[in-house]
């Protein structure tokens, strides 16, 4: 697949200011339809999207729960989620945390303990190319599926743990920790919710796709 396939979709500058997720008391209702699971490297996400639709500009609430079934303390960078289309898969990822530090500015870290869960809520922002899916041979966003990254070992990351600002600016120290995040960095990914694609050469046969794009280091945030 080409660059040219791949549209990468930004959901909002990723500014430090919004931070990525509020926690709140009450867990994923694992009852309900519109939920997506995914287990991988002995974490769980549980997570209900908040709408069925897809467009070329979509916002969409996210609740969804992080469980650490390991050993040690695992850490979740506090950003705004971002969003990228594959359309080879027509499926929307919508990323959590970050697999890199920024090149200057560093995300606070929250952690979660062994055993423990946290519940969190979010909204993501999809934009899609304006080019998707115009015709009736072309491929129409189908699916939704979360990619969740976190830091496995917190020992070198002490100084960015529950820290009170959402974000520090230090070149230095995340120069510092680029290479022990790469190291320790893994993901869990759920299964594909299906999607209505509303957008340009809509129909109405949702169809959910495996797979998605992996985030790669930008310009500078995380």
């Amino acid at each position: 697949m080409t660059a040219s396939t791949r549209v990468a979709a930004v959901l909002v500058l990723a500014t430090f200011l919004g931070g990525c997720a509020t926690q709140q008391q009450k867990a994923v209702d694992l009852k309900e339809s519109r939920r997506v699971v995914g287990t991988e490297n002995d974490v769980r996400i549980d997570a209900e999207v908040f709408g069925d639709k897809l467009s070329h500009a979509t916002t969409l609430p996210l609740k969804y729960d992080i469980t650490n079934h390991r050993t040690q303390t695992i850490l979740i960078a506090d950003l705004l989620p971002d969003s990228t289309y594959d359309d080879e898969t027509q499926t929307v990822t919508i990323t959590i945390g970050s697999e890199v530090p920024g090149e200057s500015m560093l995300p606070r870290l929250i952690p979660i303990g062994p055993g423990e869960k946290k519940t969190f809520n979010t909204a993501a922002h999809v934009a899609i190319s304006s080019n998707a899916g115009t015709t009736p041979w072309m491929r129409k966003p189908r699916a939704v599926q979360l990619r969740v990254n976190f830091l496995t070992d917190p020992t070198p990351f002490q100084q960015l743990i529950s820290i009170p600002e959402r974000a520090v600016a230090d070149k230095e120290l995340a120069a510092k920790l680029f290479p022990k995040w790469v190291e320790q960095n893994e993901t869990v990914t759920t299964n594909a919710l299906p999607m209505q694609w509303t957008g340009a050469g809509a129909d109405a046969t949702p169809a959910a796709m495996p797979g998605g794009a992996r985030t790669k280091r930008g310009n500078g945030r995380p």
